[in-house]
């Protein structure tokens, strides 16, 4: 097994098609809530999703923002894929790009200063040096534009095994993953959001396991 937990499977066509799946799982009623209550719904004509995963965010904020480009960011060339395939046949965007990129190790190739809305879903935990990652998404945001991160957040062990399982997990798997996904607490990442750059700095708390926080660049 890969000694990283979080990537172990992220090549694992089963385990890409299972994210697809529990996507509205994930990005429930209260999560969408959530978004609206700290992005507002001004049109971002640019959005960027840093770990896009199977792309189906990336396609409902799209949507939702009245974008013409979206930024698909992916470390997964499966996820990637499958990313494309939803973005071309569930919007009308005038351009989907398409990145490859180990976020631990590599830069994202696009313009400074050229997006919008960034946005990273259940990704932050994952990256080696969060506020190194953190601060090369502020690079690429516009003044005025905004990054919102999705995350599990510490504190109730029992809540996240039981979601997981929920989700297709193992037991096992689950509290296996627990100190690596769960490594953060809001207040972490709206520190890590300010270390960076971004002011105006907000959490919501969706439930014991979960939280929104967005950053404005100004």
């Amino acid at each position: 097994m890969a000694h990283h937990l979080g990537k172990a499977d992220w090549t694992d066509n089963e385990r890409v098609q299972r994210m697809a799946r529990t996507y509205s799982m994930r990005y429930d009623e209260n999560f969408w809530n959530a978004f609206r209550s700290l992005t507002g719904i001004e049109p971002r004509p640019v959005v960027a999703d840093f770990g896009c995963g199977p792309g189906l965010l990336l396609v409902d904020v799209a949507k939702r923002l009245k974008a013409h480009t979206a930024i698909a960011i992916d470390e997964s060339e499966q996820m990637l894929s499958l990313a494309e395939t939803n973005l071309r046949e569930k919007t009308n965007l005038d351009s989907i790009i398409i990145q490859q990129v180990n976020l631990d190790t590599g830069k994202v190739q696009v313009a400074s200063i050229s997006i919008d809305l960034a946005f990273s879903g259940f990704m932050l935990h994952e990256v080696a040096n969060p506020r190194d990652f953190v601060s090369d998404v502020f690079r690429l945001i516009k003044l005025g534009g905004i990054y919102v991160v999705y995350d599990y957040v510490s504190g109730n062990e029992e809540r996240f095994v039981q979601k997981m399982i929920e989700q297709g997990m193992s037991e096992d798997g689950a509290r296996k993953r627990y100190p690596h996904m769960c490594k953060h607490s809001a207040d972490d990442i709206v520190s890590i959001l300010e270390s960076s750059g971004f002011v105006d700095c907000h959490a919501l708390i969706l439930d014991d396991i979960r939280a929104v926080v967005v950053g404005l660049k100004r």
